[in-house]
């Protein structure tokens, strides 16, 4: 058997394995979307104020979140937050994983993107377009594909996505020739995501448009 044989047949056999990290990236992913959506929109709104002192608050905390590195961000928070914490009213235990984690250090990001792409949209839909709104979600389905790449650095903290998981295979395998090869098919998956959405974004905007 050659080596590119036995590599293929292992990466098979792995797939599995290492599909079920690539869902742990969706889901780190989605979870950011969403948190830093709803911070991003609020920040919008606020951006928006006829008060100036709200005004000005909400352009700092955009440029803040939009400045922070994520990276640096995921450690700081990995260290700083506890892994689990009680709400004192209820008496009710809270998990806070290190995937969690890393969503949170992710939706910075997000909220940063979201304030500054959704603030010309809010504008335009209190006046009555609804255009730029439809434009924003093509722009955002551009950049959960951003997140999703980004989401590969939760690896640092142990979270078992993709990246992680080819760690562990090319470790499991127990040769150093396999690592290129492992790591090329760990690509494969996030381009593929990337391309299967970059080429489902004209019909998305076309149903949008019509709507």
């Amino acid at each position: 058997m050659t080596q590119l044989e036995w590599t293929a047949r292992a990466l098979v056999a792995w797939t599995p394995y290492l599909a079920g990290g690539f869902v742990w990236n969706i889901a780190i992913s989605f979870v950011a979307l969403v948190l830093g959506l709803a911070a991003g929109f609020a920040l919008a709104v606020l951006r928006l104020s006829t008060r100036t002192a709200a005004s000005r608050a909400g352009g700092w905390l955009t440029s803040a979140s939009r400045n922070v590195p994520t990276f640096v961000f995921q450690y700081y928070l990995i260290f700083m937050l506890p892994d689990a914490f009680v709400l004192p009213l209820v008496d009710v235990t809270v998990a806070l994983p290190a995937w969690l984690k890393a969503a949170l250090a992710l939706s910075l990001a997000v909220s940063g993107f979201t304030s500054d792409n959704l603030l010309g949209p809010v504008r335009d839909w209190r006046a009555g377009s609804r255009a730029s709104a439809r434009l924003f979600v093509s722009h955002l389905v551009n950049y959960f594909v951003v997140i999703v790449m980004a989401s590969s650095a939760a690896s640092v903290i142990g979270v078992p996505e993709l990246v992680s998981r080819c760690n562990t295979v090319i470790n499991a395998l127990g040769r150093s020739d396999a690592m290129i090869w492992v790591y090329l098919y760990g690509m494969t998956w996030f381009c593929v995501f990337s391309l299967t959405m970059t080429a489902l974004l004209p019909t998305l905007y076309s149903r949008l448009t019509n709507r």
